[in-house]
């Protein structure tokens, strides 16, 4: 079951998560995929697949405790929870209503359903939200039209949203992704 905090549970967040189970994560990809390239296990550390946020660490500490005889990894292991784990303070994720159209497509967006935006007082940046499919995705507009900021803790919503802040997407060059990834999806006649 996902975690969600007491001041959040009137926003009807993570609603497949909440029915089905499993929990949703931030991560940062870079030190993540190079952790797993030096155990050789990516199933091992990748935080898919786990009920809860205390399943998920017992994993990683698990990895961690079986590379103790190689302390440069053990060390890189340590550094990636620790880093996930300030990550996935929930109580510090913005809340936004999507006031747009609904996106009918693979992780797409519902009009007037409330979606995480995963962030941290660490580095109050933009990284995405957590769509209709419950795991982040960073391709979706970002304009003040769409969106209403319901809880944003460290600001970083405000600034997406309302400034150029970092990840800032306009609708026109989301449309314009969208349009060249469908049509590299098409299959091609011969």
């Amino acid at each position: 079951m996902p975690y969600i905090p007491k001041e959040h549970k009137k926003y009807n967040l993570l609603p497949y998560c909440r029915e089905k189970g499993g929990e949703v994560f931030a991560y940062p990809a870079g030190p993540l995929y190079e952790a797993e390239r030096l155990i050789g296990s990516p199933e091992a550390i990748f935080p898919y697949g786990f009920d809860s946020y205390e399943d998920y660490f017992r994993a990683l500490d698990e990895q961690i405790a079986a590379h103790e005889a190689a302390p440069d990894i053990a060390e890189k292991l340590i550094r990636l929870r620790d880093r996930i784990r300030q990550m996935n303070q929930k109580e510090e994720w913005s809340v936004l209503r999507y006031t747009g159209p609904t996106l009918d497509v693979l992780s797409g967006l519902t009009n007037g359903r409330n979606y995480y935006w995963p962030t941290s007082k660490a580095e109050p940046v933009y990284g995405g939200v957590i769509d209709n499919e419950e795991f982040t995705a960073y391709l979706y507009p970002t304009e003040a039209n769409l969106w209403e900021i319901l809880e944003d803790p460290t600001g970083m919503a405000y600034r997406t949203v309302y400034t150029d802040g970092k990840g800032r997407l306009t609708k026109a060059a989301y449309e314009t992704m969208m349009g060249a990834v469908e049509s590299g999806l098409a299959p091609r006649k011969a």
